[in-house]
């Protein structure tokens, strides 16, 4: 039982330090990884399937960035503060779309 004036570690700090939580990052750090393959892959193509990968790949970036440093936050830092926007995922959902067409 924590008394008042303990600090408490937070549910992240705990779970990145765990066994589990070092296999996220792993994983974040494989997501980075695709995000650059993805980013060179767009280099080869023109127009807007070019701008649509390389926002998919920075999409991706974020989003294996925020995965793969959680167990490096310090006190007053937010995980999700470096993950993709609801604004960035709609536009790419919008960008893919009209790919499709």
């Amino acid at each position: 039982m924590l008394f008042e004036n303990e600090d408490r570690e937070s549910e992240m700090r705990e779970f990145s330090r765990s066994r589990s939580g070092k296999k996220v990052m792993q994983a974040g750090t494989k997501i980075r990884s695709a995000a650059g393959t993805i980013s060179e892959i767009a280099e080869d193509q023109t127009g807007s399937m070019r701008k649509t990968l390389n926002d998919i790949s920075e999409f991706v970036e974020k989003l294996g960035s925020s995965l793969s440093e959680i167990g490096m936050l310090e006190e007053g830092m937010s995980a999700s503060a470096g993950l993709p926007t609801i604004q960035e995922l709609r536009a790419l959902h919008k960008n893919i779309q009209k790919l499709e067409k």
